[in-house]
């Protein structure tokens, strides 16, 4: 690991005593490493000088699919999730694992999972808005309004036609999110699929689906000239105009996590969503 960038969500370490900490381990296990500190906030404005081995996002859910989105727009670098917020589902380790798994990495005992991005196309005040997803695509109403109709093809042929509160387009990441509350599947990370979830569908007869990730998923919303709004990832939101079509398919790029070769994706469920914890594991 040649060159190593930290990325910091600062309201999480206010003090810096954190990343004091983290930069005092890299040192101790990565000797002549470079090591850069960065803004998570201000990632999609970075020129990186040199390639980077690997990007150490220390944070939450929402610091990790903030990064991923703003390096996938111009890099293809590793992310490792290190979690010093609440749920930390998307994290690869806890802080308090951070010395056993440098120790993995430096012994390349990891693996790097390609996780699909979603890239959507709207036109709002007839200007082109494309944006990316590494969780979710939801398409839903204003907090007063009525509810929406839509329509919904894939690959130009019409899926359905219903009324409701939204639509939660997902990636196989963001299947544990707002489309699991919502009532969709949950799918394994690296599998390479998209599922379309309802919220509040006003006939039961409109069902999550999974599809083919080649699939191109085009949706025209009618909120009888209410607000719609068109949010990535929970994190960025547009407020659309009435009547609009959203195209909406993966994107070129995808997002790279690193974790460590002993990682139980199975356990993590059950920890952080599930609430069922086996008698005698291990946190």
């Amino acid at each position: 690991m040649r060159n190593i960038a930290i990325a910091l969500n600062p309201s999480k370490d206010k003090d810096g005593k954190i990343l004091e900490k983290i930069l005092l381990k890299l040192k101790s296990v990565f000797l002549d490493s470079n090591i850069i500190v960065l803004n998570s906030f201000d990632m999609s404005s970075i020129d990186f000088k040199e390639k980077l081995d690997l990007i150490i996002v220390l944070g939450g859910d929402g610091t990790i699919l903030g990064v991923a989105r703003d390096i996938n727009e111009k890099y293809n670098y590793p992310i490792l999730g290190v979690n010093i917020g609440n749920l930390g589902f998307l994290a690869s380790i806890e802080i308090d694992n951070l010395d056993y798994a440098l120790k993995k990495i430096k012994n390349n005992e990891f693996i790097i999972q390609d996780r699909i991005l979603l890239e959507c196309e709207s036109n709002i005040e007839s200007k082109l808005e494309v944006n990316k997803a590494l969780n979710d695509i939801v398409i839903a109403r204003g907090t007063l309004s009525r509810m929406m109709k839509f329509k919904v093809f894939i690959d130009d042929k019409l899926y359905y036609t219903f009324k409701g509160d939204g639509l939660i387009i997902a990636t196989p990441t963001g299947s544990t999110a707002y489309s699991f509350s919502a009532g969709g599947p949950f799918v394994y990370p690296d599998m390479e699929v998209i599922t379309i979830t309802p919220i509040c569908p006003h006939t039961k007869s409109m069902q999550p689906i999974v599809l083919n990730a080649k699939s191109k998923i085009e949706i025209k919303a009618d909120s009888y000239s209410e607000e719609i709004y068109l949010t990535f990832d929970g994190q960025k939101s547009l407020k659309n105009i009435d009547k609009s079509i959203i195209r909406i398919k993966k994107s070129k790029e995808n997002a790279k996590i690193l974790l460590l070769d002993d990682y139980d994706y199975f356990k993590v469920l059950r920890k952080k969503i599930l609430n069922n914890q086996v008698e005698g594991e291990e946190n």
